[in-house]
């Protein structure tokens, strides 16, 4: 079913921009009248497996593809928490972080809302589960998320200030991990992309995200904060939506870097 839905996004892609989708290893997210997103998988390495689910240590590489062609952006480090229950996209910098919590069933979101979050899907998918996965959330987030077992309460999706990148973790998981500070890298940016990709399993079924058990510090729980469009404009340039000093991280996301 998720073949017929990327198969279908191809086939709706703006004609003026399809020619410009021809690798494989490229995701498209947000297209506006002047373009769409797009971006690569450098790297996706699991640092820590919790019993709700994996944190994900990221490089992606961004673009923008247009009539003009396809025109390269720049690389993002970020982290990717792969959980069915509190899926999320997190961005650091600075010691600062924030979490995007995912709401594949949003019940108080419009649809242009929804739309316009296409890039944090297409990235949480496709480093989840898969490429062909984040292709298809982008055409029917619901309906990808309900195929993988998805069990999100959240009735819109949410931006959470946290003291540090671990804080996404359940206390339990923090706390176990105090004695060890031993974060992987994520993998050098000269790393073939189809290497990268493959550092742990992103097309296990959902519910089995990596097997590898790297823990972190424990850390002060996350404050809830209102959502600002100025902020993570990183996923949406990729993993950055909350603070005005990661604006130039977050306008891909946000589709204000043109």
């Amino acid at each position: 079913m998720l073949r017929t839905l990327a198969a279908l996004a191809l086939v709706l892609a703006p004609p003026a921009f399809a020619q410009t989708n021809s690798r494989p290893d490229i995701i498209r997210g947000l297209c506006r009248p002047d373009g769409c997103d797009e971006f690569a998988i450098l790297a996706a390495s699991p640092l820590t497996r919790t019993g709700e689910g994996t944190l994900m240590q990221t490089r992606v590489k961004t673009f923008h593809a247009s009539t003009s062609g396809r025109r390269e952006l720049s690389e993002e480090n970020g982290y990717v928490y792969c959980s069915q229950t509190k899926p999320a996209i997190v961005a650091e910098k600075s010691g600062r972080a924030m979490a995007f919590y995912l709401a594949p069933f949003a019940t108080q979101e419009s649809r242009e809302t929804i739309r316009q979050n296409a890039n944090f899907h297409a990235l949480y998918f496709s480093i989840c589960h898969g490429m062909e996965a984040g292709r298809a959330a982008v055409q029917n987030l619901p309906r990808v998320a309900q195929e993988l077992g998805y069990r999100v309460a959240l009735p819109q999706s949410q931006s959470v200030a946290l003291s540090r990148v671990e804080d996404i973790l359940p206390p339990e998981s923090r706390r176990s991990a105090e004695a060890r500070h031993d974060m992987r890298p994520v993998p050098p940016v000269s790393m073939p992309p189809a290497v990268a990709q493959r550092d742990w399993a992103i097309d296990e079924p959902a519910g089995e995200f990596g097997g590898y058990r790297q823990a972190m510090p424990p850390q002060p729980q996350p404050d809830v904060v209102e959502r600002d469009e100025r902020l993570l404009a990183g996923p949406r340039r990729l993993t950055n939506r909350a603070f005005d000093a990661l604006d130039e991280v977050g306008d891909w996301v946000l589709g204000r870097r043109y």
